[in-house]
């Protein structure tokens, strides 16, 4: 007999493993298993193998879903094979695709996408590197994950999220002040740093342009150890405001700000500075931008004066070069010499 067992298919609320078999199927019998998040869920014991026979499942929960099948003749295991992934959203009732390699998918409140590399050897730290705006995305191109390869020499434990929230950006928060995102976020960092022992203050929060201002607005939240930022955006719906300069980026501005306008404009510009004025305990700061850049005038310098007024220690690298797009040149190796510093000096305690 041949056996031939196609992708598992999402229909009418309904996971179905397509298969077909080609030969005589007496005395043969079929079961199956069925996991969630690699964990087996359900297992259906054998019972005979006919023409109309199918593998049907209704899922309660969002999760990462796979079949194995089995055939037997005889009481002789001949077919045993593992579907494909199928990852469902099912408080939007859609499959999400997962084409990065080693891509994962987290289930919290909302599906957050990741990529997650332990360290080759014991390690007692945690980098977090959140995704920059990349222009593909005002048109609605996919989100990237950032410093990979910046990142590959770093013997430590090192988590990707990506910025994925209902097929656009959102700023690892969520649209008009609804966090949600942000909780499936804090959550799989959370599951993560308790999976490898890692306490708060040895995670290190890292990115540049909107992954750096989801770096420093993380750590200083969640009480993160450290933090390695590169031109971030403070005035987040202004920035955003002023780069809505096409109906496709207009749109997306929309949905960030939510149904009340006013409120959505008030909740993007005040969301980091507010964690300034509630904190009273603050991470290691590390910030780099181009003098020339206007995040440094327009974002950084108010940031700095309400530090200063508060006696918040920083740590700034201003670098001669004039234009935002640089900082992708120049913040890569600002990134990885200081978090190699900050392993070090922990090595060396």
């Amino acid at each position: 007999m041949k056996i031939e067992m196609n992708d598992l298919v999402y229909k009418n609320q309904t996971i179905q493993l397509p298969f077909s078999t080609k030969g005589s199927l007496w005395g043969c019998e079929f079961a199956y298993y069925i996991y969630q998040n690699g964990h087996i869920i359900k297992k259906q014991w054998y019972e005979e193998l006919t023409q109309e026979s199918s593998v049907l499942f209704r899922p309660i929960y969002s999760g990462t879903y796979q079949i194995r099948l089995f055939i037997r003749k005889e009481q002789n295991l001949f077919f045993k094979e593992l579907s494909t992934k199928l990852h469902l959203d099912l408080r939007n009732d859609k499959v999400l695709e997962s084409e990065f390699p080693n891509e994962k998918i987290f289930y919290g409140d909302t599906p957050v996408k990741y990529l997650f590399q332990p360290a080759k050897t014991k390690s007692d730290h945690l980098i977090l590197s959140f995704s920059g705006l990349y222009s593909t995305e005002f048109k609605g191109g996919a989100p990237v994950y950032n410093h990979i390869r910046t990142l590959e020499s770093v013997d430590a434990h090192k988590l990707f999220i990506l910025d994925s929230y209902q097929d656009q950006f959102c700023y690892y928060v969520g649209f008009g002040g609804s966090y949600d995102f942000e909780r499936s976020v804090v959550s799989l960092v959370a599951t993560i740093a308790n999976q490898c022992n890692i306490m708060p203050k040895n995670i290190i929060a890292t990115g540049s342009s909107k992954g750096g201002a989801a770096a420093l607005y993380y750590s200083m939240k969640y009480h993160y150890g450290k933090a390695i930022i590169g031109a971030p955006q403070v005035f987040i719906a202004n920035y955003l405001q002023r780069r809505a300069t096409s109906s496709s980026m207009r749109e997306r501005f929309d949905r960030i700000l939510g149904d009340d306008r006013q409120y959505g404009m008030a909740f993007w510009n005040g969301l980091i500075l507010n964690q300034v004025d509630m904190n009273g305990t603050f991470p290691d700061l590390y910030f780099h931008v181009g003098k020339g850049d206007f995040h440094y005038t327009e974002h950084l310098m108010p940031l700095f004066k309400k530090f200063d007024q508060k006696d918040i220690a920083y740590t700034l690298d201003l670098a001669d070069y004039l234009e935002h797009s640089d900082t992708g040149l120049y913040f890569p190796d600002f990134l990885l010499n200081n978090v190699k510093d900050m392993l070090q000096e922990k090595n060396e305690v």
